[in-house]
């Protein structure tokens, strides 16, 4: 054992599968985080979506409420 940690001290690096195994731990977490951030992606579209379609009525409402007040003089 003593032999190894000295061989690997002497070098002064990482061995060719350190390295591998962190590029693919990065891989699979950036992966992770891809497929969570398309999800946010894709759930902010329908949400602005919905929001639009409800300021699109609301709009609507309002002006079918003023429509309405003027027949009583009560609009501006």
């Amino acid at each position: 054992m003593h032999r190894l940690y000295k061989r690997h001290s002497s070098k002064g690096g990482f061995s060719l599968l350190e390295v591998l195994i962190v590029v693919a731990i990065i891989v699979i977490l950036a992966g992770v985080v891809g497929v969570g951030v398309a999800g946010l992606i894709r759930t902010a579209h329908k949400t602005d979506q919905a929001v639009k379609d409800s300021s699109e009525s609301l709009n609507a409402s309002i002006n079918q409420g003023e429509s309405s007040l003027s027949i009583f003089n009560f609009a501006n």
